[in-house]
């Protein structure tokens, strides 16, 4: 693969769902790596359309570049690329390739391993810390939850054997994929943005080409969120989405954004009216919840003492359909993180008036 096409898979990896033209292609490929030649992209492009790893379509007088998932090797393309991605990033890294070598080596024989992405790590990286998402294959759920509470040993291990910060993310297909699906900001359509899939990039692809080939659209999302910066309106129109109206009734226009993400933003306010709707919302969606993804922001955000003390309160004050969070209670348990235990009284009192008790 010449270095021309490697640029081209990698913008169009990083879009996915977002055709572009070529002339939009040749202004990202610039804008990420500092040069672009349209000449010689224009000349790629309609090698790869002959190959067909591409579709070209006219809209007006443009172009429009989609890749096409329906040719199998589109997905060794891809995997290639991913590699071409973690070779760059190694060089003069050397604390780097350490640690990679040393995920790769204790991850090997973990069955259940799908793929490992690395998520925004060149800025990741100055900040000297990591953040990495396990992709795990279906599996029962005793299966899962050891899986699960292996890789955050292995993770707070390596973490203390080079001096950096992991925050991790583990999630399984299926949660993976709903992610994927869902028209919410969340950190998995963000990551696809801007990530490096470190161990078995084949398989992350073909998971990719499984949805987009049963008809599912997938759109990455070009920036990320920051539940710091989330706007009082779009924390309350995505309250109310949830289930609750204390700041008003749902507005007509907003930004749908996932709910683990609006956790965290509040948790940033340290608001105690604004917490008082943590418990509310997990009662209210807790089979539509994703644990791992607010457990990951819970350890980008310092805030998994408090969370594990509202579950732990909310599956003693709720009765029924709370036993999802049983898993996160023991995974934080497990890497013996402090409760900070919440006001079950207050929580019970709330609960009561959402009639979620």
């Amino acid at each position: 693969m010449d270095e021309t096409m490697h640029r081209i898979l990698d913008m169009l990896s990083r879009n996915l769902g977002r055709p572009m033209s070529i002339h939009e292609l040749t202004s990202k490929m610039e804008q990420t790596y500092g040069s672009a030649y349209y000449a010689n992209i224009h000349e790629k492009i309609q090698e790869m359309a002959q190959d067909l790893l591409i579709t070209l379509s006219r809209s007006g007088r443009s172009s429009i570049i989609s890749p096409y998932f329906e040719n199998y090797l589109l997905i060794d393309f891809f995997a290639e690329m991913e590699l071409i991605r973690k070779q760059d990033f190694l060089k003069g890294r050397q604390e780097m390739q350490m640690l990679m070598m040393e995920i790769h080596t204790f991850m090997h024989n973990i069955p259940f391993i799908k793929s490992i992405s690395l998520m925004s790590p060149e800025r990741n990286s100055k900040l000297n810390k990591a953040e990495i998402m396990f992709h795990l294959k279906s599996s029962n759920k005793k299966s899962s939850e050891e899986a699960k509470i292996e890789i955050s040993a292995i993770m707070a291990n390596l973490q203390r054997m080079h001096n950096i910060r992991i925050d991790y993310l583990i999630l399984e297909d299926e949660t993976f994929l709903d992610l994927l699906r869902s028209n919410e900001s969340n950190p998995v359509r963000e990551m696809l943005h801007n990530k490096i899939t470190i161990l078995y990039p084949q398989s992350f692809w073909m998971s990719i080409r499984g949805e987009i080939l049963r008809g599912t659209t997938i759109v990455t999302e070009e920036s990320e969120t920051h539940p710091a910066k989330i706007s009082e309106e779009n924390l309350v129109f995505n309250l109310a989405r949830f289930g609750y109206t204390e700041f008003g009734p749902k507005l007509e226009q907003g930004r749908p954004i996932c709910m683990e993400y609006i956790i965290s933003a509040i948790m940033f306010h340290k608001d105690a009216r604004r917490m008082d709707a943590i418990p509310i919302i997990l009662a209210k969606n807790s089979k539509k919840t994703s644990y791992d993804l607010l457990l990951f922001l819970a350890r980008r955000y310092d805030f998994e003492g408090k969370i594990l003390g509202i579950l732990k309160a909310l599956r003693n004050l709720v009765a029924h359909g709370m036993a999802n969070v049983d898993e996160s209670i023991r995974l934080l348990e497990a890497m013996k993180i402090e409760e900070v235990k919440a006001n079950a009284k207050s929580m019970k009192e709330k609960l009561r008036l959402y009639n979620v008790t």
